[in-house]
């Protein structure tokens, strides 16, 4: 089932292109795979938003390490942080790494490393078993389309998909009034909502100081 999967493991299944690539820019994986964690978290009751601050609640390991190993970060932290602050901390290629490397043990996916004109190192990420990501997709499919009620699973998943907008890339075009009920509906906790509402931003903010640093570095190098 794909409410087997965690919820980083379901979105960076559905931002693997056919051909194993990635099909969207680093910054906006990265914000959307942290976004994810937390997400997952909420729903698990380990952790909750007070006051607009990130908190532990519940410290019992989730049997995942990508997941036990944030909230050991979020516990260890020299003060309490808020959501776009923890999504921007986290969203780097640590994390990106793990949860790709938790679908290659799970045997969904296979690691392909090469080179582009025998200079530049590429990785790609090849499907070894679609039946989780088919399932995924279907599920979310059918509540995108109306024909079913969405869990706080699916809901969680749709809403890290449009506060990435990679949502009509993935699923085509979308009842705008559909989504803006499942994302901030009863189905979704208020500590989802509140990490949905960050995402975004942190995507952006991510984005342009990638941005900002390539120009300098260009600058730099002239």
């Amino acid at each position: 089932m794909a409410e087997q999967l965690t919820v980083p493991q379901a979105f960076a299944l559905l931002q693997i292109e056919s051909d194993g690539r990635k099909s969207t820019d680093v910054q906006t994986l990265d914000a959307g795979l942290a976004g994810a964690v937390l997400a997952d978290l909420a729903l698990r009751g380990v952790v909750s938003l007070q006051d607009g601050f990130v908190a532990v609640v519940n410290g019992a390991a989730t049997g995942d390490p990508v997941l036990d190993g944030v909230v050991g970060t979020i516990a260890a932290a020299d003060k309490p942080r808020k959501a776009k602050w923890w999504i921007t901390r986290i969203g780097k290629r640590p994390l990106r790494d793990d949860v790709f490397a938790g679908l290659i043990a799970r045997g969904l996916i296979t690691l392909e490393q090469g080179k582009t004109l025998g200079i530049f190192p590429t990785t790609k990420y090849p499907e070894r078993d679609g039946g989780p990501e088919a399932l995924l997709r279907a599920g979310i499919g059918d509540v995108l389309a109306g024909r079913a009620e969405p869990t706080p699973f699916a809901a969680a998943v749709i809403g890290l998909l449009d506060a990435t907008s990679t949502l009509r890339k993935q699923f085509g075009k979308v009842d705008r009034a559909l989504v803006k009920e499942v994302t901030s509906g009863s189905w979704a906790s208020p500590a989802v909502k509140a990490v949905l509402e960050d995402i975004q931003t942190a995507a952006i903010m991510a984005t342009v100081a990638a941005s900002t640093a390539a120009t300098t570095a260009t600058i730099s190098s002239s």
